[in-house]
């Protein structure tokens, strides 16, 4: 069996979804259904159902729903295409040959970047290396966390990484590409980046090593170094040790944020599984974003100084609320992350020492965290000299351009506008009307008054109501803008497509967007063989592409149509399970299918306006 068309539906014949289920909930017999607890929330009384005969699951608690590949994809927070891979194998189902044809220059990126991982832990295992494992013994780390984190050593000198890497074949513009030399004349001999330095590989959380980091053992600045940005290194979106964390993270439902590599390490050779490193950068969107997937809590537990400890938090929460935002979900609702700060004690030194010295006490600062904007809250107030006149004044421009940010979200800003108005004594209404609107502008003002090609698209999804007509609409669009606009990236992580292909070009896709790189070609190297001509043919589908000043509008109208036809699929679901729930379930049945109408009666009028959108601006072209 080769068809790659075929391969989800072939995988659904061969295996029953109560059989996958089973092996992460303990399922009963309910009528021609399945009954449990669920495994998505924390629940004493079962809510969550399977139904063979629909191949779906659902949870009256919690709301979650889907089939086999949706249920690995949450449960085991993979991407589609691994959830396609292990259950294929369990199915006996062979995929199509996914290899490229030739190796991409990322794989050979990450090719170099393993090479030069084991050189250097070659080195700090041999003479050269005995004043690095001087070091670390020296700061108490022990043989196993120089093996579990595969440590090195990068030695003096200009040109030992180079020489070892040249000669195992690697050309010297890759090298230069990895970052793991560099060049100040194109026609001089490369030279290494990191030498006399303890080192750090950075991995993915599938392993492969993206980067390093090195720490000096002389006098040169910087005192930690890091590998440039490249194909595969984005300092601002990876996580040390995420590779060893992520299980921890999974099964404390928890992640803790701490600065530095050691801090890290210490953390995990001390049994703090959960625990990875931010590379000592400002939290940011795209690290909460990779955690959320793995846990709905993290917990930033950085050096215990709290002029630094304030401004590490306002960071990351001004980074929770464009989150926050461009899912379209409010502080605390299911799906969002929770933000916690722990307060480290001072005079404990960094986690790093805390840890070796008094562990209990970590423990129990990660135990009493608080919420981050409670914690900034309070650390702001107490930090005014409320013996100026200016000390109110001071306390609004510090909070209130936080409240506004997280501009989707009425009801905490209400809370936190209010208890800012007691602490102040401005009437909160004051304080509502000094925000100056919006923390984003919209993007649907635009004045592009050029030709606007949108009218055959519109009127075809209009009237279309074929899955897979609708999700080729969607896929033509976005391969045709290569990089996706920011303000659907988050959106469209959420949705999930009928056909496994299209749902590993969408993934594809997002993560392209991040490079901001618009060559669809190039795009399309990075694919696989199978999906390289499904790309192509969407590609070249004749609907042309909308101006800038519609884009907003036809991507909403696309996703409205998407979102339509799941929640009809649910209604589906939700109906076929009436006449088979329990009595005690069956009134949260209702009230799910009562929700459901309603967001269908809602996804159905935002269609309808934005058909209406489109149509006009057809016509004003």
């Amino acid at each position: 069996m080769g068809d790659a068309v075929d391969a989800p539906e072939e995988i659904k014949s061969r295996l029953a979804i109560e059989d996958v289920v089973q092996r992460y909930v303990d399922l009963k017999r309910s009528g021609s259904s399945y009954k449990g607890l669920c495994p998505f929330h924390g629940e004493k009384t079962p809510s969550f159902y399977v139904t063979p005969s629909r191949g779906m699951y659902k949870c009256f608690g919690c709301g979650k729903s889907g089939d086999i590949f949706t249920f690995v994809e949450e449960i085991e927070r993979v991407d589609f295409p691994e959830a396609l891979r292990r259950l294929a194998e369990q199915a006996g189902v062979q995929l199509p040959d996914r290899t490229e044809r030739a190796p991409s220059l990322k794989k050979r990126l990450y090719e170099a970047n393993e090479a030069a991982a084991n050189f250097f832990s070659e080195v700090l295992g041999s003479s050269q290396g005995e004043r690095a494992r001087s070091y670390l013994q020296e700061r108490a780390f022990e043989a196993g966390a120089f093996q579990a984190f595969a440590l090195g050593y990068a030695p003096a000198g200009r040109d030992h990484l180079y020489d070892r890497l040249h000669a195992a074949g690697f050309e010297d513009r890759l090298l230069v590409a990895a970052g793991l030399t560099f060049q100040d004349d194109v026609n001089e001999k490369p030279r290494d980046r990191f030498r006399a330095r303890v080192m750090f590989p950075i991995r993915d959380a599938s392993g492969r090593v993206l980067g390093f980091g090195g720490r000096t053992l002389t006098d040169d600045q910087p005192k930690y170094l890091n590998s440039p940005q490249t194909e595969v290194f984005d300092k601002s979106s990876v996580l040390y040790g995420i590779q060893i964390a992520g299980a921890g993270i999974r099964e404390s439902k928890s992640a803790v944020l701490v600065e530095g590599y050691l801090d890290a390490i210490r953390a995990q050779s001390s049994g703090f599984a959960n625990v990875v490193a931010s590379l000592g950068t400002s939290v940011t969107v795209a690290q909460l974003s990779a955690l959320s997937r793995m846990t709905n809590t993290v917990i930033l537990a950085l050096d215990p100084d709290p002029a630094g400890q304030a401004a590490a938090a306002r960071t990351a929460i001004a980074a929770l609320a464009e989150l926050t935002r461009t899912r379209g979900r409010q502080p605390g609702e299911a799906g969002t992350v929770e933000l916690r700060i722990a307060k480290l004690p001072p005079g404990k030194g960094d986690p790093d020492e805390l840890i070796r010295e008094h562990p209990e006490e970590w423990r129990q600062a990660l135990e009493d965290s608080v919420p981050a904007f409670e914690f900034f809250f309070d650390t702001t107030m107490k930090s005014l000299d409320r013996s100026q006149d200016s000390w109110r004044q001071a306390a609004i421009d510090r909070l209130l351009p936080l409240i506004q940010q997280f501009s989707t979200s009425a009801g905490w800003q209400a809370g936190w506008l209010e208890k800012l108005s007691r602490e102040t004594g401005v009437d909160p209404s004051l304080l509502q009307r000094s925000m100056s609107g919006p923390a984003r502008p919209r993007h649907n003002r635009l004045q592009d008054k050029g030709p606007n090609p949108v009218a055959e698209t519109t009127s075809r999804g209009l009237t279309a109501d074929s899955v897979d007509i609708v999700e080729r609409a969607l896929l033509a669009l976005l391969l045709k803008l290569v990089v996706v606009p920011r303000h659907a990236a988050e959106e469209l992580r959420s949705v999930q497509l009928r056909r496994g292909e299209y749902r590993e070009i969408l993934e594809a896709l997002l993560l392209w967007g991040q490079k901001g790189n618009y060559d669809f070609d190039m795009f399309c190297d990075k694919l696989t063989e199978p999906l390289q001509h499904l790309a192509r043919e969407l590609h070249e589908d004749p609907s042309p592409l909308p101006a800038d000043d519609k884009l907003s509008v036809a991507i909403g109208f696309h996703l409205a149509r998407a979102r339509l036809l799941s929640l009809r699929e649910e209604q589906r679901t939700v109906q076929s399970m009436l006449g088979e729930i329990g009595e005690e379930d069956r009134g949260a049945a209702v009230s799910s299918m009562a929700e459901l109408l309603h967001e269908t009666f809602e996804v159905e009028r935002s269609l309808e306006r934005l058909g209406q959108e489109m149509v006009a601006r057809a016509v004003e072209a």
